[in-house]
This record gives structure tokens, C-alpha cells and sequence, in this order.
């Protein structure tokens, strides 16, 4: 606020001698420009400062002149909005060879995984296996997996669990997320 102050005071100072005609005190304007006094031996002093500036202004000068300020200019850019893509992976993923291994005791799933999206993404993948008959979590597994666009990877799920009876089971993705990888 200042600084806009001391322009304003700049601006008003340059319009009062340009107007007024103030030039040295004792000094004839006979030419009738007024104001400023050209040639010399330069040995005069300048006015030290607003004391020695007249006090009466004239009529009709403003007094609250407003000085547009000027900012450092605003860099262009383009934006470009991001590719858009569906957060829901279910759809990348076949699974195949729902089975349990009686020699390991293991529960296995194969899951084949196409991303069909213009970036690389990264999967978070969740796989259960659920009893039949009565619903009860078997087992369970989680894939964390990152494929280029247009690639294809396949995933072994596996659980480990000892079945003591024959067991009716199903196999299922129960969630798959997606979002662009930062690699």
C-alpha cells in the first residue's frame, strides 16, 4: 500500500509543476512555457524533499488518483484432461481350474488377466472359496499384480486348507480394483 502511495504522490508532484508552472523561485518564465527551465550550470540544488514543495494546489486536481498496477504476466498452458478408465477390474479377469490339491492341501484358482486400458494399471485382487452347502469362507487369497496396456498375465490363487470330508466348494473373484500405475 505503500508503494501505491508514493506513486500516487509521484504522479500528483509531475502534474502539480506541469500545470502550476513552478519552477525556481526568482526565476522569469518570460518564454511562456513554464515549468521546467533547460541549460544551466547545473549548481543549483534540487528540492530536498515535500517541504519545499508549494502547499496550495489548484482547483479541480484529484486528490485520490488510482494507478493501475501491473502484475508479472500469467504463463499459458494447455490442460489435458486424464484418461479416463473403469475402476472395476472384474471384467479383465477369466478364471479357470477351480480345484482342491489333496497332496497339498490346497485350495487353487488360475486367473488369466488382459488390461484392456491405455495405461498400465495396477489389479488388487481378492479370491475366496466358499463351502456349498452351507456358505462358510473355505479360504482365501490376494493378488497385487501391475500389467501394461494391451498385456496379459496369468495368476495362481492358492489357500491352504486340510479337508478332513469330501467338500463341495466354489471359486470366485470377489473383488478386483484397478488404478494407473505409477510405474
Amino acid at each position: 500500500m505503500q508503494r501505491r502511495s508514493m506513486r500516487i504522490f509521484a504522479v500528483a508532484l509531475v502534474g502539480l509543476i506541469a500545470l502550476t508552472g513552478c519552477g525556481k523561485k526568482g526565476r522569469s518564465h518570460e518564454s511562456g512555457l513554464g515549468g521546467f527551465v533547460s541549460g544551466g550550470s547545473g549548481g543549483d540544488k534540487p528540492a530536498s524533499g515535500p517541504t519545499d514543495l508549494p502547499t496550495d494546489l489548484p482547483s479541480g486536481v484529484p486528490s485520490d488518483l488510482d494507478v493501475p498496477s501491473y502484475g508479472a504476466p500469467t504463463p499459458s498452458y494447455t490442460y489435458s484432461a486424464p484418461p479416463t478408465y473403469n475402476s472395476d477390474g472384474t471384467n479383465d479377469i477369466t478364471a479357470t481350474g477351480c480345484d482342491y490339491d489333496e497332496s497339498t492341501h490346497s485350495f487353487q484358482y488360475t486367473l488369466n488377466l488382459r488390461n484392456p486400458e491405455t495405461q498400465s494399471m495396477h489389479y488388487s485382487i481378492t479370491i475366496e472359496w466358499e463351502n456349498q452347502s452351507g456358505g462358510s469362507l473355505l479360504g482365501s487369497d490376494y493378488k497385487s499384480v501391475t500389467v501394461a496396456s494391451g498385456s496379459s498375465q496369468t495368476l495362481s490363487a492358492t489357500s491352504y486348507r486340510y479337508l478332513t470330508e469330501q467338500t463341495s466348494f466354489t471359486c470366485k473373484v470377489t473383488s478386483a480394483l484397478k488404478y494407473p500405475s505409477s510405474t
